[in-house]
């Protein structure tokens, strides 16, 4: 009886996923709220070889 208030672990498997889609959105965050902050420079600066294309 003493199983069913026993929490079930989580795998290692389930820790490693969880990390690697937080580490993604917060990635995703970032690089989106470069982008629309404006600041283009700081952003392709990361990235070698690209170019900003100003469209005015």
């Amino acid at each position: 009886m003493d199983d069913r208030n026993e929490i079930p672990g989580i795998s290692s498997a389930w820790n490693a996923s969880l990390l690697a889609l937080v580490i993604f959105l917060a990635a995703m965050l970032y690089v989106f709220g470069t982008a629309m902050s404006g600041d283009t420079d700081q952003l392709t600066a990361s990235v070698p070889g690209a170019d900003v294309i100003q469209a005015r």
